[in-house]
Formats: structure tokens, C-alpha cells, sequence
């Protein structure tokens, strides 16, 4: 099975992958801002979005996920961009297959661990409470997670990630049950046997802690050609919070030769 992706424009491909929960259309603005000089694409990683629903769900699965993709689509050396799940998954991507991308850009993750993430333990407790047989609109999902969720742009992001099934009735766009099943290996499992020596590119939110100073020397083991940048103003969505510094860091390491 071949993951499922929106493309947009033409030029050198640039394939992306969204976080935990996410779908490709949380980065249609993205691709609306570089698909005049590349070929954008938005997948959706296994278990998320359009893309098929499995119960098995690594990191070396998903890679195999993506090798299935650029045979398909018949890509040369493509530019990979992931931002926290999604970056994970390009990093062990890069370390299992070092010659295919051309360049990856890491967006707000690190190879690390990530044994005390409670915010995402939380999130999964509070998602496994929607009843979509009480609730019928996404006026009715905001109600009920602002009980739990104060931040509006967190339950925005959980609003966009719903779709209509067949018969009418709202549900997320991705399988809860099989993300809860592989959480460990997704978050709680460090990235590592292996090295990418290719160009790279890591941008950090300055306001979040998923990239910390401390980090910089297991990055660098890993990928040792890696260039670590903050971009101001901005949390763990630095896509969302400072699109204008994030747009340009990337547009600068893309025209590095």
C-alpha cells in the first residue's frame, strides 16, 4: 500500500510529514508558498489522514512506508521536512537509507527520547473520551475539549483533524486505538544506529522544550553535517507561529548548494 499525499506544483520534490494526530493538510499553506519552484508533497504517514490503518506502526516501518513512496513516484534525491513524529521519521529514514534524500529539514524534534511527555500521555487520555455518538459537530468537540484543553490552538488543530464518514458521523482523522498501541516506539524509543551525512537542517521553537541546548552534541552524533537554528516568537509549530522566519530559514538552506 502506497501512503496517501496531496501533491502541489512542479520543480524538485520536497516530500512532507506532519506530527502525531496530523494530517498533510495542516501544511497546504506551506506548499502554497514553495510549490512555484518545487513539487510538494503532503503525505500522510500510516494510520493518519487518508493513509491506511495498521497496527503496526515504527519508525522502521514508516520508513519502509516512505522508501514504497519515492519508488512510486519515481523521485530522485527529494528533500525531506518533518515536523516532530514526522521529523522523527525522516531522521530514521536518513539513517536507513542515507542516499536517497538530498537534504532534510527537522522541524522542533530531536532524536532523544522522550520518556516524560506528559502533554501527549494527557491528550491520548482526553481524545479516548470523545464520544462521536454524543457528538455530532465540531462545535460540539471544542465544548467538550475545553474542559480539558484550555489552549484554543490545540483543540483548532483537533477540530481540523476530523472528517465525515460515510454515513455522516464525525470521527478523527486517524486510528486513536493503533496510535496508543505503538506510542512507545514512537516517542519513548531514542532514533539511533546509523548516520546521515547529508546536509540537514534542525529548527527549534524558542518557546519550546522539545529541542534543548543539551541536545545539540546526540544530534550532531547522528547527523554531522546538521545545522541548528531557533526561530523566534514561535512554540513547538513554528510553521503556525512565525510562518515569515521559518519560511525563510528554509529557503536558505534549500538554495545551499
Amino acid at each position: 500500500m502506497i501512503l496517501h499525499s496531496k501533491i502541489y506544483g512542479s520543480g524538485y520534490p520536497i516530500l512532507v510529514f506532519h506530527g502525531l494526530f496530523g494530517n498533510g493538510n495542516n501544511w497546504i499553506s506551506f506548499a502554497k508558498k514553495f510549490e512555484k519552484n518545487y513539487q510538494i508533497h503532503l503525505l500522510d504517514i500510516r494510520n493518519h489522514g487518508n493513509s491506511f490503518v495498521s497496527d503496526k506502526m515504527n519508525y522502521n516501518i514508516i520508513s519502509k512506508d516512505i522508501l514504497k513512496y519515492i519508488y512510486y513516484h519515481k523521485l530522485n534525491h527529494p528533500v525531506l521536512l518533518g515536523h516532530s513524529m514526522g521529523g522523527r521519521a525522516v531522521m530514521k529514514f536518513s539513517i536507513n537509507y542515507p542516499m536517497i534524500p538530498k537534504k532534510i529539514i527537522i522541524v522542533d524534534i530531536s532524536p532523544k527520547a522522550y520518556v516524560n511527555n506528559f502533554n501527549q500521555d494527557k491528550l491520548i487520555h482526553i481524545l479516548k473520551k470523545v464520544d462521536f455518538n454524543v457528538i455530532h459537530t465540531k462545535k460540539d468537540l471544542d465544548f467538550f475539549l475545553k474542559t480539558w484543553i484550555d489552549d484554543i490552538k490545540i483543540r483548532l488543530f483537533f477540530l481540523k483533524c476530523t472528517q465525515r464518514q460515510k454515513n455522516g458521523k464525525l470521527c478523527f482523522s486517524f486510528s486513536l486505538l493503533n496510535i496508543e498501541k505503538n506510542y512507545n516506539s514512537l516517542i519513548r524509543q531514542e532514533i539511533k544506529d546509523g548516520f546521515f551525512h547529508g546536509p540537514t537542517l534542525f529548527l527549534r521553537g524558542e518557546y519550546s522544550n522539545y529541542i534543548l541546548d543539551k541536545d545539540y552534541n546526540d544530534i550532531r552524533k547522528l547527523f554531522p553535517k546538521s545545522k541548528i537554528f531557533t526561530v523566534k516568537k514561535s512554540n513547538h509549530w513554528i510553521h503556525i507561529d512565525n510562518p515569515i522566519d521559518f519560511y525563510q530559514k528554509i529557503s536558505i538552506f534549500l538554495n545551499e548548494i
